[in-house]
C-alpha cells in the first residue's frame, strides 16, 4: 500500500459535526449483494472505501427515516483487547411524535436485523451492515414517550449498532426504488 501524508484535510475549511436529517434503512435479509471491502488497496484512501453498491432483492428498496435536527449522531467506537481491535458504530437519532407509523417501525425494528446508510454533514456516507453482520436496535438512549411537560420532546429516540473489523466510507448508490426482477 502506498502511504501518504495525512494533513488537516478540511474541504474549504469545513468540518461541521452531526449527520443529515435523513438516514436510509432496510431489512438485512432484503440485501442480495454487498459492496466489496478493500483486499489489496493501492492507497491509504482505498483502504477506507467500499467499492460497488448495496443491491437489494427484487421488489425491495431502502426507505428514509427522518431525524430531528441536532439529535442524529454517527459514532465510531474502538473496542477489543491488544492485537484484537475492531469497531462498533452507533447511529443515534430522535424521531418526533408517537404516530402509528413510528410505533410500527420500532415494533418491527426492535428484534430485526437491519442495514443503514448514514450521511454526515460533510456529504460522506457510511454503511452499517455487511454480509456477516447486521445493524441492530440497541435501545432508546434519550428516552421515548410523551414527555412530562407540555414543552417537552414527544417521540422516540433510537440507537442502532453495527460491529465491524474496519470502518469504511460508502460511495455507492442508495436503492430508493424497488429492485427489478432478474
Amino acid at each position: 500500500m502506498e502511504f501518504t501524508n495525512i494533513d488537516k484535510n478540511l474541504n474549504n475549511g469545513q468540518n461541521m459535526g452531526g449527520i443529515a436529517q435523513v438516514a436510509y434503512y432496510c431489512a438485512w435479509s432484503d440485501v442480495e449483494s454487498w459492496p466489496t471491502k478493500p483486499t489489496a488497496p493501492a492507497t491509504i484512501e482505498e483502504n477506507g472505501t467500499l467499492t460497488g453498491n448495496v443491491v437489494l432483492k427484487p421488489g425491495k428498496q431502502m426507505h428514509e427515516i427522518y431525524i430531528t435536527d441536532d439529535t442524529g449522531e454517527f459514532e465510531i467506537e474502538t473496542v477489543g483487547e491488544m492485537d484484537g481491535k475492531s469497531f462498533v458504530t452507533h447511529l443515534r437519532l430522535f424521531n418526533p411524535g408517537l404516530k402509528k407509523k413510528l410505533l410500527g417501525f420500532i415494533n418491527w425494528a426492535k428484534n430485526e436485523n437491519l442495514v443503514f446508510i448514514v450521511k454526515d454533514n460533510d456529504g460522506q456516507y457510511y454503511l452499517m451492515g455487511d454480509d456477516t453482520r447486521a445493524a441492530i436496535y440497541n435501545g432508546s438512549p434519550d428516552g421515548s414517550g410523551t414527555s412530562r411537560e407540555t414543552a417537552g420532546r414527544r417521540g422516540i429516540s433510537m440507537e442502532f449498532t453495527y460491529k465491524t473489523a474496519n470502518v469504511y466510507t460508502y460511495a455507492g448508490t442508495i436503492p430508493l426504488t424497488p429492485a427489478a426482477s432478474a
